[in-house]
């Protein structure tokens, strides 16, 4: 929100205040915090709310369900904001059934709602899925961290049969089950509009890894999704043929976060097919797995004839000087496309260190697209953690 804007909004945040409950609300604390909040705001440009309950000036005062009420008369009175966000405070179930009814007024303006990490349970996530039914405006939609488990998100899953403005949703630790990532999936073999789904850390117990299998077949004719989470889904090697045997067929996904699942050795060899065939994939997040030397390796002999895979990362792998200097070597003769690559947590040895280090002296991999940085210590190469680290 431009300095102006900020200030229009705290003005409109004022009136709202003053007209509630006779005055006696802007004698709260939570006013005070949120109208010094709203009054510092600026974003260089654009129509946000920033209300972070993790922010210095909201940290002990968070936003709850009666603060909801006066923003929301003060976002329909301002009618101008486009981003929101709620994330990290004290908001319940009442809370979104307040919320739920600015998303269903025909002047709703929002274009993207940070909630993450509030109080509401699968009741919020019903009169939210309810509103946006309804709602025309919202592109983009984050819950993460919010429990509401299965049965909230089958009504998120139910919503999407009929929305068809949300193109991404975040429903990362929400605490979802085996039968709402099917019912997710199910959904997403029509749902033409959504681009970037984020489903990781689910609470998965059975070993069957029927929703691995499931997500396989809609991926293979899912033409939007551009962008899939699956963080910590317990996949194995078995789940990882499934996935790749259907992505092959897959004409859209560019980018597949499987950070911090079961692959070993077998799931690096199943990759390495799938990057053989040349997908549309351009980013692949592997790390925190144990793909080792073994399943490097046929990923870097991969990388010789894949030219759209721009990012990878395979930290935390297992793997040693062996994988990862014939991942440097790739990168120094053959491979030209892959720009961002990400190692550390590896068997770091002085052979993958001197190979990393001519990588970045030769300027074939940029200081800023990896996550190590090469110095000497009486003439032994080592590398340190950057920054420019990408988990």
């Amino acid at each position: 929100m431009t300095t102006s804007m900020a200030a229009n909004f705290a003005d409109t945040w004022r009136s709202c205040g003053a007209a509630e409950e006779g005055g006696d609300y802007c004698k709260s604390d939570a006013y005070t915090n949120i109208l010094n909040t709203l009054s510092s705001c600026s974003d260089g440009g654009g129509k946000s709310v920033i209300l972070r309950g993790n922010s210095s000036k909201l940290s002990n005062s968070r936003v709850g369900d009666a603060d909801l009420s006066v923003l929301v008369k003060a976002l329909l009175a301002h009618g101008q904001v486009t981003e929101l966000d709620l994330s990290y405070n004290s908001i319940s179930d009442n809370g979104l059934g307040t919320l739920s009814l600015y998303l269903k007024d025909p002047s709703c303006s929002l274009q993207s709602l940070h909630l993450g990490f509030n109080d509401f349970t699968e009741q919020g996530a019903d009169l939210l899925a309810n509103a946006l039914q309804f709602n025309g405006s919202l592109i983009s939609l984050s819950l993460d961290g919010c429990k509401i488990g299965g049965k909230g998100g089958i009504h998120i899953a139910s919503m999407l049969q009929v929305n068809r403005t949300l193109t991404h949703l975040g429903l990362a630790y929400t605490d979802l089950d085996a039968d709402c990532i099917i019912a997710m999936a199910t959904v997403l073999h029509g749902n033409q509009t959504l681009k970037s789904v984020d489903l990781s850390r689910p609470l998965l117990h059975s070993r069957l890894e029927e929703s691995t299998i499931h997500i396989s077949r809609m991926l293979q004719v899912n033409s939007t999704l551009t962008e899939l989470k699956l963080s910590l889904h317990s996949m194995t090697d078995t789940g990882c043929e499934w996935l790749c045997s259907h992505l092959l067929e897959n004409t859209s996904l560019t980018h597949l976060d499987l950070s911090s699942n079961k692959l070993s050795r077998d799931g690096g060899r199943h990759f390495a097919g799938l990057l053989r065939a040349n997908t549309p994939l351009t980013s692949l997040n592997l790390s925190c797995n144990h793909i080792d030397d073994h399943g490097l390796t046929d990923i870097s002999s991969a990388l010789l004839v894949n030219t759209r895979l721009t990012c990878l990362n395979v930290c935390y792998n297992k793997a040693g000087d062996g994988g990862l200097c014939e991942l440097a070597a790739c990168l120094q003769t053959n491979n030209t496309s892959l720009t961002h690559l990400y190692i550390w947590g590896n068997l770091l040895g002085t052979p993958s260190c001197d190979a990393f280090r001519e990588l970045l002296e030769s300027c074939r991999l940029h200081p800023d697209n990896t996550d190590v940085h090469s110095y000497v210590v009486d003439n032994i190469t080592h590398l340190s953690r950057t920054r420019h680290h990408a988990y």
